[in-house]
């Protein structure tokens, strides 16, 4: 019982040890790859978000387009009731 608890005792120091030697090591080393990641993962978000946008204006585009063509037609209509109204007067 004694021995089990020094055994933890001596691999918890030897832990915090090998902790405190690697971790000013992996900082150094993933601080580059979170600079990267992080600048890979706004490029993404500004090329959805432009993609997104070019979607919505297309849509945008062909709703208006459909409401000129059918004015146009509405207007056309009117001009053929009111031509033939005055041929047959």
């Amino acid at each position: 019982m004694v021995q089990r608890g020094i055994q933890r005792v001596i691999v918890g120091s030897a832990l915090v040890i090998a902790t405190s030697a690697l971790l000013p090591i992996a900082k150094e080393v993933l601080r580059p790859v979170a600079r990267d990641l992080s600048r890979q993962m706004k490029f993404l978000l500004v090329s959805a978000k432009e993609g997104i946008e070019d979607v919505v204006a297309e849509v945008k585009f062909e709703r208006m387009k459909a409401q000129l063509d059918k004015d146009m037609f509405i207007d056309c209509e009117v001009e053929i009731v009111e031509r033939n109204e005055a041929m047959f007067r």
